[in-house]
Order: structure tokens, then C-alpha cells, then sequence
């Protein structure tokens, strides 16, 4: 399984957040299906950095983190199709020219872990 780490997404109450584990968890049952790449958005967003210029060493660990991503895991998709985990196995198919991804996508979003505001 990937590595864990959280995840997050704007909503109306603030930013929800989920550790990897409990999307991993609340998808597992979900069915998988092959999704284009080309129909991700995040592949021109910033998803990592928080709009500031990263430095050369955060590159190049999320460049080590896409060499081992695993693409037998699917990507995680919201309720409303936002990638909420993946973005690391995205980039890999990206990067190797594959034209889908595998993908899970929620019918009704998990509970996050928390929320901000």
C-alpha cells in the first residue's frame, strides 16, 4: 500500500483533511475503473506546495516518491471526482504515457478525520 500521508480538500465548513488510511479503508470495496489522464485537472495544479516556489530537494523527494509509486493501487477520487489520493501514481502514468489510470471515485464522501476553518 502507499505511503500514509494526509489529504485535503475545500469544502463550505473549511479544508477537510483525511489521513490515507481511511480513504484506503472506506474505498476498498468501491469498483475500480480505468479513468483517461488526461481528464485530471491536478495535473496542472499545484497540489503540493501551496503556491510557493518549492525548492530543489522538495522536487526532487516528490520526483523519488513518483519513481516508487505503485500503479496497482487506483487512484481515490471524491464524490464530486477531485483526486484525493494519487497524485504521485498519477504523475507516474503521466510521466510513462499510459492513457488511463485505475480509479475508485466515492458515491457519498468518508467523514473527514477533521476539519479547519
Amino acid at each position: 500500500m502507499p505511503m500514509t500521508e494526509k489529504c485535503s480538500l475545500d469544502r463550505p465548513s473549511g479544508r477537510a483533511f483525511w489521513w490515507t488510511p481511511t480513504l484506503w479503508a472506506a474505498s476498498g470495496s468501491l469498483p475500480v475503473r480505468p479513468v483517461p489522464v488526461s481528464d485530471f485537472p491536478e495535473l496542472d495544479e499545484d497540489c503540493w506546495f501551496s503556491g510557493r516556489a518549492p525548492s530543489v530537494r522538495e522536487v526532487a523527494e516528490h520526483a523519488r516518491r513518483i519513481e516508487r509509486a505503485d500503479l496497482a493501487h487506483p487512484v481515490i477520487l471524491s464524490a464530486a471526482g477531485e483526486l484525493m489520493d494519487g497524485g504521485h501514481r498519477l504523475a507516474k502514468a503521466w510521466l510513462l504515457g499510459l492513457k488511463h489510470v485505475d480509479a475508485v471515485r466515492f458515491a457519498v464522501d468518508p467523514e473527514p478525520d477533521w476539519v479547519e476553518s
